[in-house]
């Protein structure tokens, strides 16, 4: 098996159980580190002159991170069509999450903002959650690794999802009162709070100004990392303040989607009848979740490219599902 092949999805199917192995990559991880820690080690002990006995406890911990990467990477998730229950096992032997299919709402591709994405199992109360993950990460829409993946796993587990769903699973959540948009007679505003991105925008634009007086916190001079930022503060600045008089409108009448701000810059208008969906995009810093992004998408008749607007950003997921049932509610009703 090459380390390509390796690093892929990899699953099997049998008549009464399907089991997916999403964390292959981990193995060349592991075998990565193995040399790398054995290349440091050595060095630690000849060329740094240590004796075995005295760095014994740093080898057991280089060998036990990577066992731990090897343990990892052995990791599968069985769905037991028979039992109707998905299991997450370490190694394939040690169950760490059990859920049945009645509780599953299906697998989704999950984007993320470096543009990559991956498959994961959601329940039905947490549409829009972490998820389980199934799949090693995408970077290309025809891979055919993921292809193939959706067409002899995803589309045979939805199959015999199916067969656990009640008729209240999929109704759609009937919205009487918008949380998230101010309507006047039509029209449904997005409702933001302009006082953060105020305060954020004046605040680097000042900070701009400040480093063009004699009296600059970086000094004088433009050297490169003094010039980035200033084009940072100075024109970073009053595009977040921009963004925060910026309005997103739905206009039932015309059935128009427009965002417009008071300088015109960026506008845009879509209409209903272009709409393609809508995407979230769960977003990370430093491996941490910092919110998700709710986005639509747009393709008009005779163009190739979807277009994409984001509409607002969340922490909690339940805010998450409740805005885009409001979303659908506007659009689709």
């Amino acid at each position: 098996m090459s380390l390509k092949s390796l690093s892929k999805t990899r699953w099997r199917i049998e008549p009464d159980r399907v089991t997916v192995y999403p964390y292959g990559l981990s193995y060349i991880l592991a075998a990565f580190l193995s040399v790398l820690f054995l290349a440091g080690y050595l060095f630690y002990l000849y060329y740094l002159r240590n004796s075995f006995a005295s760095s014994l406890s740093i080898f057991l911990i280089l060998i036990a991170v990577v066992i731990l990467f090897v343990i990892w990477a052995g990791t599968s998730v069985e769905f037991e069509i028979s039992e109707g229950m998905m299991r997450k096992k370490l190694m394939g032997m040690l169950t760490i999450t059990c859920l049945p299919f009645s509780k599953i709402y299906g697998i989704s591709p999950v984007s993320n903002m470096a543009g990559s994405y991956t498959y994961r199992v959601f329940k039905k109360n947490d549409r829009y959650g972490k998820g389980i993950l199934v799949s090693c990460s995408y970077g290309k829409n025809d891979d055919p690794n993921a292809i193939a993946f959706v067409d002899e796993v995803v589309m045979l587990i939805h199959h015999h999802l199916g067969a656990h769903d009640s008729p209240g699973d999929f109704a759609r959540q009937e919205i009487d009162q918008y949380k998230f948009f101010n309507v006047q007679g039509g029209l449904y505003i997005l409702k933001k709070s302009k006082t953060g991105s105020l305060i954020l925008g004046i605040c680097l634009l000042a900070i701009g100004v400040h480093e063009l007086t004699p009296d600059a916190w970086l000094g004088g001079g433009f050297s490169l990392g003094r010039i980035f930022f200033l084009l940072f503060t100075l024109l970073g600045g009053p595009a977040i303040i921009l963004a925060a008089f910026t309005e997103i409108t739905f206009d039932r009448g015309c059935r128009q989607l427009m965002r417009k701000n008071p300088i015109g810059l960026g506008n845009k208008t879509y209409s209903f009848d272009h709409f393609n969906g809508i995407q979230t995009v769960r977003k990370s810093t430093n491996l941490i979740y910092s919110g998700t992004d709710v986005q639509l998408y747009f393709l008009k008749p005779g163009d190739q490219k979807e277009e994409v607007m984001v509409l607002s950003s969340f922490f909690s997921t339940k805010k998450v599902e409740r805005f885009v049932a409001e979303v659908n509610s506007i659009i689709t009703r």
